[in-house]
Order: C-alpha cells, then sequence, then structure tokens
C-alpha cells in the first residue's frame, strides 16, 4: 500500500460540499479529502490522484446531478479505480439508478438525504477500513503468491541443482569405481592387520603371488609372503611401522609356486583413532625385468660373469667391507697367454669357447657367496676372495694355474708348452692397510701380471704386505 489516501466527495450542489468537509473534517486523520462540484471532471481528478500514488478508497456522489446521474459516474469511477467504495447520496429513492450503481459500480451503500452525520461518518469509516482491509489481505495474497513461487522456483532451482550434484556424483562414483577397478587389477595392493592377517588383497596381487583372494584372506602375511625376505629385515620393517613410520625397499619374494619375482615395495601404517597403529598397507611394485635387465647391464653377455662396470662397484664395496672386518683379501688378475696368437690360428669363434669354457671353470672352482668372478675385457678376467693370509692366496693362485693347464686346451702357439695356460697378478689386500686407493690396487696387480707375463706365462705373482713370490708350476722359464 502507499500510504497515501483521499476520499472523494462529488456534487453539484456547493453547499452539500461544504456540509460534508464540515462534517469530514478531521474524522479521518491522514487521509486527504477531495471535493468536486462538476462529475465531468470525476475521470480526471480520479486518474490524477491514481497516477501520483494517491489511492481512492471511497467515493461519494450523488446521484441526480446535472449531466450524468451519480450512478453512470460511480460506474466510470469504477472502472478506474474498481477497489473503491462507492456511496451514492439521494434525495429519492430510485431502484433502477440503485440497480445500476450496484451492477456496475460495486455499489457500496446508498445514503439517503438528509443524511444523519454519525451515520454517514461511521458509513465512511467502514468503507474506509473494508478497503484498506481488503488491499491489505490482497496484497498479502499477492505476496504470498510471491513468496510461493518464489520458493517454488527455489525448489524447483535446488531439485535442479541436486539433480544435476546427484547425476555428478553419479558420474563421479562410476569413475572412482573405475579406477579402483583399475588399481585392482594393475596394482599390487595388499592390507595387513595389526596381528599381521591379510585382510584384503587386490587382484593384482593375487595374480602375481599365484594366491587366489580366499586363500590369502586371514592368511600370516610375514610367514606367508615374506619366506625369501630375512628375519632381520621384517623386524627392521616392523619396528618402523610400530614407530608409526614407512618403509621402502626393493624385496625379492617368493610365488606360491615356488618361483621368485623382484618388487619395490612401500609398506605404510594403517592409524586409527588417537593415531594408533591399525595395520599397514603394502604396495608392491614387480622389478623383476627391470633387475633382469640390470643383471645384464653388469653381465658379461660370453662367459656369464660379472663385467667390468660391476667389478669396479664390488671392488670398492669388499674393500671397504673388509677392511671393516679386518679380513684380509686377494685381488688377482688373470690373462689368457698368447690369446692372440690362439684366435689368429683356430678362428675367433674357437676363442669365444675358450672364453667360454674358463668362464665356467672359475664359476665352479669360486662358488662362496664372498667369491666374486669377473671378466673385465678380451681375455682378461679378474677375481676376488678373502683369504686367512698370504699363503692361502699363494696356494688358491697355485692350484687355479694348474687347473687351467691341466684342461689340456691345445694350444699351438702356446709357451712354454703345447696347451692353453694363464698368468696371474696376486695382490694381497691386508686389513691393516689405510687409507686404500683402489685404483693403486688395480695398479699394482696390473703390474703383478705383467710380470708373470715378463717370467715366462704359466704361473702368478703374489705381491702385497708380508707376502713371498712363489712360481705355480713348473713350466716357469
Amino acid at each position: 500500500m502507499s500510504g497515501r489516501y483521499a476520499i472523494v466527495c462529488i456534487d453539484d450542489e456547493e453547499t452539500i460540499l461544504e456540509s460534508l468537509s464540515m462534517e469530514l473534517a478531521g474524522r479521518f486523520p491522514g487521509v486527504d479529502l477531495e471535493l468536486l462540484q462538476d462529475n465531468a471532471d470525476a475521470e480526471g481528478l480520479i486518474g490524477s490522484l491514481l497516477a501520483a500514488g494517491v489511492e481512492v478508497p471511497v467515493v461519494v456522489c450523488d446521484y441526480i446531478m446535472p449531466g450524468r446521474r451519480g450512478d453512470a459516474v460511480l460506474a466510470a469511477v469504477h472502472r478506474l479505480a474498481p477497489a473503491a467504495r462507492t456511496i451514492m447520496l439521494t434525495g429519492q429513492s430510485n431502484l433502477e439508478g440503485v440497480t445500476h450503481a450496484i451492477n456496475h459500480a460495486n455499489l457500496y451503500r446508498y445514503i439517503a438525504k438528509p443524511w444523519n452525520k454519525e451515520d454517514l461518518a461511521l458509513t465512511l469509516q467502514g468503507a474506509l477500513e473494508s478497503y484498506i482491509q481488503e488491499a491489505t489481505i490482497q496484497r498479502q495474497n499477492q505476496a504470498l503468491v510471491a513468496l510461493n513461487d518464489g520458493l517454488e522456483r527455489k525448489v524447483a532451482e535446488r531439485t535442479e541443482a541436486l539433480r544435476a550434484a546427484n547425476a555428478n556424483l553419479t558420474e563421479a562414483n562410476r569413475k572412482i569405481g573405475e579406477y579402483l577397478e583399475i588399481i585392482d587389477r594393475q596394482v599390487l595392493i595388499c592390507r595387513i592387520n595389526r596381528a599381521g592377517l591379510v585382510t584384503y588383497a587386490s587382484e593384482a596381487f593375487c595374480r602375481r603371488s599365484g594366491y587366489t583372494r580366499a586363500d590369502l584372506i586371514g592368511l600370516n602375511y610375514w610367514h606367508a609372503l615374506y619366506s625369501a625376505t630375512t628375519e632381520t629385515l621384517m623386524r627392521e620393517i616392523l619396528a618402523r611401522i610400530e614407530a608409526g613410520a614407512g618403509w621402502e625397499g626393493e624385496i625379492l619374494h617368493q610365488c606360491r609356486n615356488g618361483e621368485y619375482y623382484w618388487a619395490r615395495e612401500t609398506i605404510a601404517p594403517d592409524v586409527g583413532e588417537h593415531g594408533a597403529v591399525i595395520g599397514f598397507t603394502s604396495i608392491r611394485q614387480d622389478i623383476t625385468d627391470k633387475k633382469a635387465v640390470e643383471a645384464l647391464s653388469v653381465t658379461d653377455p660370453l662367459t656369464g660373469l660379472a663385467n667390468r662396470r660391476q667389478f669396479q662397484q664390488v671392488l670398492e664395496g669388499e674393500i671397504a667391507r673388509a677392511s671393516r672386518g679386518a679380513r684380509a683379501l686377494a685381488f688377482c688378475l688373470v690373462d689368457v697367454d698368447h690369446f692372440k696368437a690362439y684366435n689368429d690360428h683356430y678362428g675367433h669363434a674357437a676363442g669365444d669357447k675358450v672364453l667360454q669354457r674358463l668362464g665356467r671353470l672359475l664359476t665352479d672352482t669360486f662358488r662362496r657367496s664372498t667369491d666374486f668372478t669377473f671378466r673385465i675385457g678380451g681375455e682378461e678376467f679378474a677375481l676376488l676372495f678373502p683369504v686367512r693370509d698370504s699363503a692361502e692366496a699363494a696356494t688358491t693362485a697355485a692350484e687355479l694355474v694348474a687347473l687351467v693347464e691341466a684342461q689340456a686346451i691345445v694350444h699351438a702357439f702356446g709357451s712354454p708348452g703345447p696347451h692353453l695356460t694363464i698368468s696371474m697378478g696376486v695382490r694381497v689386500i691386508s686389513p691393516r692397510e689405510q687409507p686404500l686407493d683402489v685404483d693403486r690396487i688395480f695398479q699394482e696387480a696390473d703390474a703383478l701380471l705383467y710380470q708373470a707375463k715378463h717370467e715366462g706365462r704359466n704361473r702368478y705373482v703374489l705381491g702385497g704386505e708380508a707376502v713371498a713370490a712363489a712360481p705355480a708350476s713348473s713350466g716357469d722359464a
């Protein structure tokens, strides 16, 4: 509602208008009283009031007037302000006029002249309140309709938003399901509870380990799936898990059928409430092929022995380990005597067979886990093995020189005899030597090998701290 009201009184007699003005003045605070003598201006006045935002709740009009009767004027007013309460003043009873006003002007009441002042005032008061009440109800209804429409729109919008969100969620769940299926098929995952029992294993884990999921659930993870791992490593991993830390490293695992495979394993603790470890998750990456490639990269393809690349790494590591363990090592450089002449005479294929045969001989002779054999290039080999003293190194070297000669591999251009032989430079590494220089040790062994060659081949020359050289066989010349 605008809050601005005007009661319009229309009568052709000025005395009537003055009387209405006196009687109604002050009776309706905040409501303007508009008096109009010429009914021809009724529509213009009502229209201008409405255009100015002034509501016209009540219109009082005389019935008998020149030009137009009151019922016609009220009918015209009703068309402009349909909600206005129309009241007709009449000095004579005219049923036709009243009926017309009722039908076409929504007549609120007609009052006979002369009127009772109090009755007129109360009639206008009732008409004004009726208008305001109806307008209020109408506006409230409109507001409710608008609110309803707004709520319906919001409900529709929210419903659509929820539908879209549900559709997105469904799609996200579908994708997550696909991803989980991919992970299950491709990633080696195993979950284990605090008691060490398997609670979940992915399809990929089952496929690689050779177990079915039914086999694995409830199985002791450490006993069944860590048979290839030392107890020391298992204790180390468990200690880290108990401390809430993870572990990562390369482990050789055994399948159900007894085969082995290498895995890069990451083990992370599963933490429950209050930070308590309730289990752990193992994620493995099969690196068997990678290990095979690594093995190829450090293996001589002709003889199957470790190659020069591996030789450098092992030599440095074993020398350092021997130093910490206060034990002696024998480092030997081995060279086939007159091998170029053998190749030139018998052909490279025959030469390759000799190298392969020598490689097998070295592998069969030096079989301890602490023994290492290498082909470091051409017809040159290297040996590294622990010894108690220089005498043991000398004995082993002499036995190897004799063993090669005993193979009786015919060499028409060999010397000193008719069979293929080797020469050796043996450098004994004492644990008392500090600091150790790997390059210097290699150079000294090479010098000892050169000395053996110079002294007639088919022999070894031993050097190092507190050692004495001795010939390997009667073939010395």
